[in-house]
């Protein structure tokens, strides 16, 4: 089957790049299996108020046009204990763009899915096998004999840079650490908008109340704790968890294990980048965390990932009816946006200094 592009992967950026190529009238086939898109709770539950526009650019006027009430919240600001005990609040009212939302992200991502197909988009419910370029791309899918042929090929695999590292493409680990992440049923009366960090000696630590209600109708929040590899690994029993969370105190009542929604989850929350983006010669482009993954402290991934999967769609239409391809503009884009979140980043984690003596904090002012 022959595509104008081929997307393997169906994230958040995958899908706008397919929104976008597919509204232009190019042919388009995202590439990944049903594992890939469906669970219960996925991370990557905030969405600043920026990404509006994106949506807008995807055909999509606004959140309430693809989620229910019941998938989607206001975010009405920020709550830090960062560089002292005292916590400090900064209300969206302060931001011109607003605080953005907390997402049910399972959600978001079916229906971007569901949005994209029914735009035109085709899908194929596998994982790509192989790829090869010989004047267009032939790509083989697994457990299927279907052969596709694309123009563009784009990676859209997360972090894990898939069919980038396929083709050769190396990747660069700046900083390393990894969350544990919990699912807790909360109380009733959990009405918090707030999005929560704090920093603790061995990282730090994260909250938000979720949109959506347990089976017993109560509120869901998301923790995290951010740390170095083999702490994270230490954290990740129920016991230690909880007894760190009681104890960080970044929320004011305390949980245990029966709040639980789901099993604690191990992931990677490290920074990365692929040393090289595109191939303009093969009409080849990683977009999102294949690209790129943040700093979770940052809460940009969501909106990079559909701010590269616009780009990477702009920049396959700039080039559709080219004889050779210029991928200029994308790559000095995706450089420009991660230098300028490393500096923030840094900048940021330089304003804790009680914890010079700690492993972790000492890899941040590296």
């Amino acid at each position: 089957m022959k595509f104008d592009c081929v997307i393997a992967g169906a994230g958040p950026s995958a899908c706008a790049c397919a929104l976008i190529l597919r509204q232009a009238g190019l042919s388009v086939c995202l590439v990944a299996p049903d594992s890939e898109v469906e669970s219960e709770f996925s991370v990557g539950e905030s969405l600043p108020g920026a990404a509006i526009a994106l949506l807008n650019r995807m055909g999509i006027r606004c959140l309430s046009d693809i989620l229910s009430p019941l998938q989607v919240s206001a975010c009405t600001g920020n709550a830090s204990s960062w560089g002292s005990n005292i916590w400090h609040r900064n209300d969206a009212v302060q931001n011109p763009q607003g605080g953005g939302w907390h997402i049910d992200r399972t959600a978001f991502n079916r229906a971007l899915i569901n949005y994209a197909e029914q735009s035109g988009v085709m899908r194929f419910k596998s994982k790509l096998a192989n790829a090869m370029f010989d004047s267009s791309w032939k790509i083989s899918l697994e457990n299927t004999t279907a052969a596709l042929d694309s123009r563009f090929l784009l990676d859209a695999t997360g972090r894990a840079s898939v069919v980038s590292r396929l083709v050769g493409f190396k990747k660069q680990y700046i900083d390393s650490q990894t969350a544990v992440v919990a699912w807790l049923e909360s109380a009733k009366d959990d009405k918090e908008q707030l999005t929560r960090i704090k920093a603790v000696h061995d990282g730090w630590w994260y909250s938000a109340r979720l949109p959506i209600l347990s089976k017993n109708g109560l509120p869901v929040r998301v923790v995290a704790k951010f740390s170095l590899p083999k702490t994270a690994k230490q954290t990740n029993h129920e016991a230690q968890f909880f007894g760190e969370l009681n104890e960080s105190n970044l929320l004011p009542v305390r949980w245990h294990a029966k709040q639980m929604l789901a099993p604690l989850q191990l992931k990677d929350a490290s920074v990365s980048r692929l040393v090289q983006f595109s191939d303009a010669q093969k009409g080849f482009l990683a977009i999102g965390d294949a690209v790129l993954s943040f700093d979770p402290l940052s809460s940009q991934g969501m909106f990079f990932a559909l701010y590269s999967g616009v780009k990477a769609a702009e920049s396959v239409l700039f080039n559709h009816d080219k004889l050779n391809n210029d991928f200029t503009d994308y790559d000095r884009t995706i450089e420009s946006v991660f230098h300028a979140n490393q500096k923030s980043r840094k900048l940021y984690y330089a304003s804790e200094h009680r914890f010079a003596d700690s492993a972790f904090w000492r890899t941040k002012f590296a």
